[in-house]
């Protein structure tokens, strides 16, 4: 049994089997950050440099393909399954920018994390946020020297699982869904014009005549500042992480999603691919990047 409650508009909480899920808080205000329940844990040391205590496992795999209508891949990915770290991010900008940009930012938050100290449950969100922070400015800086790459920018999201949490941080229209008993919800907001404007957290005069609706109003390399979004995601055996591009959720419907996961739970590797597939059976229109992330207990 599932279920959806709503209190004030603000907060979702899912319920399965009576059992607390997730707790997601969207303000009305404009969200500088969105954080889920916060957990208490015990403190021990981990072998990937966090300090946590795991008590679940988690695999990963990831696929990243053109498409069928763009000439080049503006996607980047980047995974650590051992150290529970993953990365997607999708490129902004004509000629060779978005795949400059999208680049940089998967290679620069790589290597923040490798030549990290280690951190605590309570640093990862500051950690995000700076190496973010860091990343953004150098995107910008890099379009200003290099006029055939001004303008670039890229979406964000960048996975940590720490101990018995996912930290998650996303800018942009790329997603992250958790797909769970047969049931799929898609954790991330897209930061787009038409989302904005339904919250109110948008006015109708700062949006550009002809401006469409899935224009972006967040991504990293638009402006000096960038708004995160940091969500917090306790961890339960089998839930399955879907970190993608829209060339997938552009494509495919997330009921189809869910579906083709059920079918292939027992081809978890091949996961990335079925999906990719099917976003190319249904047009391929853009680049088309998945990350498969599985909770084990």
């Amino acid at each position: 049994m599932i279920a959806r409650i709503w209190l004030k508009d603000k907060i979702n909480i899912y319920l399965i089997e009576r059992q607390l899920l997730i707790v997601l808080v969207w303000p009305t205000a404009r969200p500088l950050a969105v954080r889920s329940l916060r957990l208490k844990y015990e403190v021990a040391e981990a072998p990937n440099g966090v300090i946590g205590e795991a008590k679940v496992q988690v695999r990963m795999v990831g696929a990243t393909d053109v498409g069928r209508r763009r000439k080049n891949n503006q996607d980047s990915l980047y995974y650590d399954e051992a150290a529970g770290f993953g990365i997607v991010a999708d490129g902004i900008g004509g000629h060779s920018g978005g795949e400059v940009a999208s680049s940089m930012v998967v290679s620069g938050l790589r290597k923040a994390f490798l030549g990290s100290d280690r951190i605590r449950h309570e640093e990862v969100a500051p950690f995000l946020s700076s190496a973010i922070d860091k990343m953004n400015m150098e995107v910008i800086e890099r379009g200003r020297r290099e006029r055939e790459i001004a303008g670039m920018g890229t979406t964000l999201n960048c996975l940590m699982f720490v101990g018995d949490t996912l930290h998650l941080a996303h800018v942009g229209d790329s997603r992250t869904y958790m797909y769970y008993k047969k049931h799929i919800f898609q954790l991330t907001l897209d930061h787009s014009v038409a989302n904005f404007l339904e919250r109110g957290w948008l006015p109708k005069s700062a949006v550009q005549p002809g401006a469409k609706d899935g224009a972006l109003v967040r991504a990293m390399g638009l402006a000096e500042r960038v708004d995160i979004d940091i969500y917090e995601v306790p961890l339960k055996s089998g839930q399955i992480f879907i970190t993608c591009s829209d060339g997938l959720s552009g494509m495919v419907e997330d009921r189809k999603i869910a579906q083709l996961i059920t079918e292939n739970l027992d081809r978890f590797e091949s996961l990335p691919k079925i999906l990719i597939d099917a976003a190319n059976a249904a047009g391929g229109r853009d680049n088309i990047t998945v990350l498969v992330s599985h909770v084990r207990g």
